[in-house]
């Protein structure tokens, strides 16, 4: 066979008809991995808060 596939026209190998779609997969893991970090620090911050507030009651010098 020197053409396309037997019984394909040109579109049929074609899985997203525009450049986004197929960028997605590439850019979905990162989203994911940048809200862990935003969780992260966050939980970090009002955890530090909470230290902070324990501290101040605290009668040790």
């Amino acid at each position: 066979m020197t053409g396309p596939a037997a019984g394909m026209d040109g579109a049929a190998g074609v899985l997203a008809s525009h450049p986004l779609i197929s960028a997605v997969p590439f850019f979905v893991p990162t989203f994911i991995v940048v809200a862990v970090i935003a969780v992260v620090i966050w939980r970090d911050r009002h955890r530090t808060d909470e230290r902070e507030d324990e501290r101040e009651d605290d009668p040790r010098p």
